[in-house]
């Protein structure tokens, strides 16, 4: 190993000894102010304060790499640049020599992600892409409200495309990450590099890709580097608070690569699967003789699963109130009281209403009243429609007609078949039973 100060030093005393500066200031100006900083593949880099600097020690090149060459015993070039380009070199080749890390989070798998109707679909085109990789589906683009699930499909795909071959090269960043190492690159010239690194990556996990909007050349190396991952087989897979033709400020010709593989959305769970969620969750906390008792559970199922992120909160919220509190059993006044600032989260002790029904209706099965008493006559609208019908009739006593005239005015005997129904689902399905009870229990009335 070198020791490029003694080298210079011995150097510099060999210089002084056959006078080949003749100028002491000279000498001592441009010489014995500058730094031998490296020996690598026989090229000795020399730096100097000044620019104007290296033009006066580039006179004496020849006697010095012939001195230099004699005193390490190797055949030595020289080459002489400032100190702030070789702290910039520095910088540049410690970048480029960074590790390229995979950033998989192992906690997120497919065996912790709850499954249901509201994402069934993403999590089985995540699952095939996850076993094999390029073959299919590509890309895969998932699009959901912030919350619901997305990053954790990007880990769990990640985790499970490593654990079928450790030799895969993975790699999970957000859009944010990507614009930074662009700006990175770019800064210290080095995006050969990044193209370099990319090239070699066999899954390319991308989150949160709307905040490419506006970054117009960080948008045109990752269209780059996307194609290079689609026409080699590898596999891509994107997420993105929007579906991919509702993007805006990202170039048309990137939307329509998005476009090209498969989309799926991810909705709001229903009660079932936030309340699964929610237990899987409970089950990790770092308390055995915590009791959460199930109508909590189920009112915050119902209130907190429009953002699973949101679910989590309030249910760490809970735990440190009982630890705070000493309490080891979590009732539903102790969650009023937890949650008394919540103006959103109310005690249902009003008087209900048509209104409020159709609004709690509405909130439940994550709707707007617009659409349930609208005239669509979509599935999606069918079963919390007649719900909220009966509803009425059962709570409120008010005639088929009234009820009618508050569905965009629909006959009597619509709403009579309508709640004929759901007394005949309750007694057959007992998952539609629950639904009813749960909405009964919101409204506070069971």
């Amino acid at each position: 190993m070198y020791n490029f100060n003694e080298i210079w030093q011995n150097c510099l005393t060999i210089m002084e000894q056959k006078e080949i500066v003749k100028d002491k200031i000279c000498f001592d100006t441009y010489f014995k102010g500058s730094t031998l900083e490296s020996i690598e593949n026989n090229v000795a880099t020399l730096s100097t304060l000044m620019s104007f600097n290296i033009d006066t020690i580039m006179v004496y090149k020849l006697e010095i790499e012939s001195i230099l060459s004699s005193i390490v015993n190797e055949t030595i070039e020289l080459r002489v640049v400032t100190e702030d380009d070789y702290l910039e070199e520095k910088k540049a080749s410690e970048h480029k020599n960074m590790p390229f890390k995979d950033n998989i989070n192992i906690d997120q798998t497919f065996e912790s992600f709850v499954v249901g109707s509201s994402n069934r679909m993403a999590q089985n085109a995540a699952s095939i892409v996850s076993t094999n990789p390029g073959a299919n589906f590509n890309p895969l683009f998932l699009y959901s409200n912030p919350g619901l699930g997305k990053t954790h499909l990007l880990h769990s795909i990640g985790n499970y495309a490593k654990k079928c071959n450790s030799n895969l090269v993975i790699r999970y960043i957000t859009s944010k990450e990507f614009v930074d190492e662009i700006i990175e690159g770019m800064k210290y010239r080095n995006l050969d590099d990044i193209y370099e690194k990319y090239n070699q990556i066999d899954i390319l996990l991308i989150d949160d890709i709307q905040f490419l909007f506006g970054k117009e050349k960080s948008s045109e190396i990752f269209f780059h580097i996307f194609n290079n991952i689609i026409n080699n087989n590898k596999q891509i897979v994107i997420t993105s608070d929007k579906k991919p033709e509702e993007l805006q400020g990202i170039e048309d010709r990137l939307i329509s690569r998005f476009q090209s593989g498969l989309s799926f959305g991810i909705d709001p769970p229903e009660f079932e699967t936030a309340r699964a969620i929610l237990e899987k969750k409970i089950e990790n906390l770092d308390n055995p003789q915590l009791v959460i008792q199930d109508d909590v559970i189920d009112f915050m199922a119902s209130n907190y699963c429009n953002d699973i992120r949101n679910l989590e909160g309030s249910l760490k919220r809970l735990f440190f109130c009982s630890i705070m509190q000493g309490i080891n059993v979590i009732d539903m006044n102790f969650i009023f009281d937890a949650f008394r600032d919540d103006n959103s989260i109310k005690n249902p002790t009003s008087t209900v209403t048509k209104d409020i029904i159709l609004k709690t209706t509405a909130d439940f099965y994550y709707l707007s009243v617009t659409q349930l008493i609208s005239k669509n006559k979509t599935q999606k609208l069918t079963t919390p429609r007649e719900i909220s019908m009966f509803l009425m009739r059962d709570l409120l006593d008010i005639t088929f007609a009234e009820i009618g005239s508050t569905y965009s005015g629909r006959d009597h005997s619509t709403i009579m078949k309508a709640c004929a129904r759901v007394e005949k689902k309750m007694k057959n399905d007992k998952d539609y039973k629950l639904a009813v009870t749960k909405l009964k229990e919101k409204l506070g009335t069971s």
